[in-house]
């Protein structure tokens, strides 16, 4: 069962879902949001930029609900669920994978 938890003033969510824990900045979950304020349905096309989001963004609560992470965020107060998939498959921070050669 995944579990999530939040670090360094709310500014890093850490998700737990299996191996090791994957850590995603705030800022990016907010930039990367999958709700139609911020993605286009349909295309997925950014419908705004990093000057949109407050420059003191923060999560302040983050659930796994089901197979999705719902994460609330300040000062805005935009709440949004991310698909525990799409988190794994998007996850840049995994330890590195040893060389074959």
């Amino acid at each position: 069962m995944a579990e999530v938890s939040i670090s360094d003033g709310g500014a890093v969510l850490t998700l737990q879902n299996g191996g090791d824990p994957t850590r995603f900045h705030a800022v990016w979950l907010r930039d990367n949001a999958l709700d139609p304020e911020t993605r286009a349905p349909g295309n997925g096309q950014r419908l705004i930029t990093l000057s949109d989001i407050p420059k003191d963004c923060h999560l302040t609560s983050a659930e796994v609900d089901g197979d999705k992470v719902r994460c609330h965020f300040a000062p805005d107060g935009k709440e949004t669920e991310v698909p525990l998939t799409w988190l794994n498959y998007h996850a840049y921070d995994r330890r590195p994978v040893a060389s074959l050669l």
